[in-house]
């Protein structure tokens, strides 16, 4: 499934996107999220979103990339019914992109038959998934590579 927003397209991941989403998000949480953790947390953090555990990851997940001609510009992946690895390179933030990934991501549920889908928010993140129609259930304590994080389970219908 291919989408088009302006210049924007959306594809499936592959092993040899790894680095380089990689890069995106490192890029993106340095400037969003470092600010919101702890050293131990950015480092569990930064080995979360590593070259390998992204290849890993996407065995069991399924991982879109968006692209701008030949450069991945977000990235957003399918796990069961729980949206992870949500992310929009830092120059391209506020271009509609992240809303156009997430619209991709919420139709692949549908065609597979959820009803609703869930995330885990950053506090940075929270206004983003408010405005597009997600809901919080509670706040929630995570653990990534054994750190704990602060986060927003939230969900959203799908209808």
């Amino acid at each position: 499934m291919t989408e088009t927003l302006s210049n924007i397209s959306i594809r499936a991941a592959g092993q040899s996107d790894a680095q380089a989403l990689s890069e995106l998000v490192a890029a993106n949480a340095q400037k969003l999220l470092r600010q919101h953790y702890s050293d131990t947390q950015w480092h569990a953090f930064m080995s979360y979103y590593s070259v390998d555990v992204l290849c890993a990851k996407m065995k069991s997940q399924q991982v879109y990339c968006a692209m701008q001609g030949d450069k991945i510009v977000g990235t957003i992946a399918l796990d069961k019914d729980y949206v992870v690895g949500f992310y929009t390179h830092i120059d391209h933030l506020g271009q509609g992109i992240g809303t156009f990934m997430m619209n991709h991501i919420e139709q692949v549920a549908k065609q597979q038959g959820l009803k609703e889908i869930q995330l885990a928010a950053s506090p940075a993140a929270l206004s983003f998934y408010y405005k597009n129609g997600w809901q919080k259930v509670r706040d929630i304590l995570p653990r990534y590579a054994g750190v704990e994080f602060e986060e927003t389970l939230m969900v959203k219908q799908l209808g």
